[in-house]
């Protein structure tokens, strides 16, 4: 394993240290991870709620753009990086309360881009959201 596996190991570990803006953005602990795809759970929370009482979408597209940067980073070198060149996100029901499941996964990967796609699912198993993301790949020097 390298260090991005390392860095979502401990995002999983319940006594882990978590990137600073998983914390700021109060994002959920990865529940999982293998290679290409990571999954979790989110007991929605009121503060993202909307006057209208429903979440806020732009949470759910942060957080995708979290969880799809975290699927291609189990199949990056320790030398590569990612940045995310174009980010949609669709809405097929609104959200106001339970857990939403999510999964994102790797669904294509050249030597410079990939494309990604996250899944958001009520407890109802019902499809609420989902995220596609183009992310560009870059090498990045060692440190030294």
């Amino acid at each position: 394993m390298g260090k991005w596996t390392d860095i979502l190991d401990a995002e999983i570990a319940a006594g882990g240290t978590l990137p600073s803006h998983i914390v700021a953005l109060r994002f959920p602990r990865l529940d999982g991870w293998e290679p290409g795809r990571v999954w979790a759970s989110w007991p929605v929370e009121a503060d993202y709620l909307t006057p209208m009482g429903t979440l806020f979408g732009g949470y759910l597209a942060a957080l995708a753009d979290h969880a799809m940067a975290s699927a291609l980073l189990t199949l990056l070198d320790d030398n590569e990086i990612l940045l995310t060149t174009d980010l949609q996100t669709n809405f097929f029901r609104p959200v106001r309360d339970g857990v939403l499941a999510l999964e994102a996964s790797v669904v294509s990967r050249s030597r410079r881009a990939a494309y990604c796609e996250t899944h958001f699912k009520d407890s109802s198993d019902q499809l609420v959201a989902r995220a596609g993301a183009t992310q560009q790949i870059l090498s990045q020097p060692p440190a030294g």
